[in-house]
């Protein structure tokens, strides 16, 4: 887990969080759960920020409907 403009992410081996689907990474806004993106289609084992971008690493490919080999990052919009 760590914490990105403000919202406590979470990423994992899951398909859901809070009864939302969320595959692999999800964010917390202080009342209820979302999904990332598309999320991953495999497990995210890493979460740091950097340079104010989120990094997520992990066993996954493709990370927010692209492709990504094991890493992946995204900036605030």
């Amino acid at each position: 887990m760590t914490v990105f403009n403000g919202e406590l992410i979470a990423g994992g081996q899951f398909d859901r969080a809070g009864g939302m689907v969320a595959k692999h990474i999800a964010y917390w806004n202080g009342s209820t759960w979302h999904a990332l993106a598309d999320g991953m289609n495999g497990g995210v084992w890493a979460l740091t920020v950097y340079n104010g971008e989120l990094i997520a690493g992990g066993l996954f490919g493709r990370a927010g409907g692209v492709e990504a080999n094991y890493i992946a990052r995204w900036s605030p919009p």
